[in-house]
């Protein structure tokens, strides 16, 4: 190791041990360390800062580790679900979704699994979710199915997933579109194959508390080459520099300096090399860190359901059928006959120390900004998300094992509340 890695993993680990210890239970922990902060360095020692040859490494890398033909790096999670959506709906592609066309999505999701349907000029029908595994219910799927429905944006929460077999046979039966929104579930697998990887395309996000980081940074895969030229013209601008075809479009349009030829409608979704070098090393290590997180989700309910208090207080989701969950955080429903103290018993969490949030963002349809384009839902349409809404919360898992007595803290103050 050169004397200036040496120097920044000492630096590092003394910063690092003069940290105090803050919170109880904090929903996140530190995922990276020197390492990263090493690639990092050597990134910006190049002089390059703008995307190059780490990201195209990354994405090479992730494709093979995910399954899937083409991986294209953007710069945040919610970039990629806009990007996938904007390909699906591109006029070059062969089969994709028009305006009016109607898309399937859990109405327990995140906003920007919504906003891209709304983007392209689609509209979003929402479905209820089953109550075990917090993911869209099939049953009520095939209910909202119409004429006009073209398309799918199935969101694994937490971890989770959709019982896919089912969600397949039924994309396949009907002839749509799907979009794998895995921004929470990476390293989650259906059989033996990585979520993200099964639809026609699958995004992922790399924001600082999901299974990895880059701080802010997403990915989309694909395995159609026609796709992946698409995402490539989309994510910069709708040039023409990165496609395949570039030395035939430039013949066709002589009169445009080639430099500056667009073909496609675009944005600047671009990531940054120092991105991709801490994706690299992270993604070296995803395995590790999703075991752990399963580890410690496992044992932190045990130890609950252990505790002289418990009586039933939470119920825990459980994995879908066939599907090996990455679990995001450790997902509870309070009892039905508690879900009067939901809002007060989350404040008392937080007081003491046990960071939680919401399971995503509850029941979507409850959101004002889509009364703000005209979209009204009836809340009790969705009963399930109702619960959710209702009831439920997650804590975090960590990517480094929990001490006992850390757990044994925890289970004391998340049963130590008086439920009334």
């Amino acid at each position: 190791m050169t004397d200036w890695k040496t120097v920044i993993e000492k630096e590092w680990q003394q910063r690092q041990a003069g940290v105090p210890h803050g919170i109880l239970f904090p929903l996140i922990t530190q995922s990276f360390d020197a390492r990263e902060i090493i690639a990092a360095v050597e990134t910006l020692l190049t002089g390059r800062l703008t995307m190059g040859e780490r990201v195209r490494e990354y994405e090479q890398q992730f494709a093979e580790f995910i399954g899937s033909k083409y991986a294209v790096m953007v710069n945040s999670g919610s970039s990629a679900n806009l990007l996938a959506m904007t390909v699906a709906a591109n006029p070059q592609r062969a089969k994709r979704l028009r305006p009016g066309d109607e898309v399937l999505v859990p109405s327990v999701c995140w906003s920007t699994s919504v906003w891209p349907i709304l983007q392209m000029g689609l509209v979003p029908v929402f479905v209820d979710i089953e109550l075990n595994t917090l993911n869209a219910d099939l049953t009520d799927m095939k209910k909202r199915l119409t004429p006009r429905t073209r398309g799918v944006m199935a969101v694994h929460v937490l971890g989770n997933s959709t019982p896919m077999g089912a969600l397949l046979d039924f994309v396949r039966d009907h002839d749509l579109i799907l979009i794998e929104d895995t921004c929470e579930s990476l390293g989650s697998r259906y059989k033996d194959h990585y979520l993200g990887a099964l639809g026609d395309l699958g995004t992922y996000s790399f924001y600082y508390s999901h299974h990895i980081t880059t701080g802010e940074g997403g990915m989309v895969v694909c395995n159609d080459p026609d796709d992946y030229n698409l995402l490539l013209c989309l994510r910069s601008h709708g040039w023409s520099r990165p496609l395949s075809n570039r030395a035939a479009l430039e013949r066709e349009n002589p009169q445009i300096d080639p430099r500056f030829l667009f073909v496609n409608v675009g944005y600047n979704l671009r990531p940054l090399e120092v991105q991709a070098a801490f994706g690299l090393c992270q993604l070296g290590r995803l395995n590790t860190m999703n075991a752990i997180r399963n580890e410690n989700k496992s044992r932190l309910a045990q130890v609950l359901q252990a505790h002289p208090r418990w009586n039933g207080q939470f119920i825990f989701p459980s994995a879908a059928p066939d599907t090996t969950p990455a679990w995001f955080g450790l997902p509870c429903l309070l009892h039905e006959d508690l879900q009067q103290t939901h809002r007060q018993y989350l404040d008392y969490l937080t007081a003491h120390g046990v960071e939680n949030r919401p399971i995503v963002s509850g029941n979507f349809v409850r959101q004002p900004a889509l009364r703000l384009h005209g979209l009204n839902y009836d809340p009790l349409a969705f009963p399930s998300a109702e619960i959710i809404n209702r009831r439920g919360f997650f804590i975090g898992v960590h990517t480094e094992r929990i001490e006992d007595s850390i757990l044994q803290q925890v289970a004391d103050t998340m049963l130590g509340y008086e439920f009334r």
